[in-house]
């Protein structure tokens, strides 16, 4: 499964994109599909390949942000270290997404260390972005 041309899957090297590629599955939802609910166990790391996701924080839902490029990615809280996510991600329309599992993603960027580097800076810079953005 190819990945979408993200700003990361251009600078990391090949065969990182081809371990990674490897270890996305590719989920098709319904809109109203939960992926995954605040509290919940951060076990997976997403990019979007169609669709949209709504992504809230707190209860009331009082921070919310959409994403909608594909090649997008959400669920940060899996590859940053956090044990639980900070947010629920709701789809808003029919949503195709890829997900990766975060121990598998942190066994390739351990066998690919300077992509790794570039994934986290560029996965740094998208947070900030985003936190400007709400």
């Amino acid at each position: 499964m190819g990945l979408p041309k993200t700003d990361i899957v251009k600078v990391i090297t090949q065969e990182a994109v081809n371990e990674i590629s490897d270890i996305a599955y590719e989920e098709k939802h319904e809109k109203g599909a939960v992926l995954f609910r605040e509290g919940d166990s951060a076990k997976y790391f997403y990019i979007l390949v169609e669709g949209k996701v709504l992504l809230t924080v707190g209860e009331a839902a009082t921070s919310r942000y959409e994403v909608t490029q594909p090649g997008e990615s959400f669920g940060w809280s899996s590859a940053v270290g956090r044990d639980f996510y900070s947010g629920t991600a709701e789809c808003l329309v029919p949503t195709t997404v890829l997900k990766l599992d975060k121990l598998d993603l942190e066994r390739v960027f351990d066998k690919h260390p300077r992509s790794g580097k570039v994934f986290y800076r560029l996965l740094a810079e998208a947070l900030g972005q985003r936190w400007i953005d709400l």
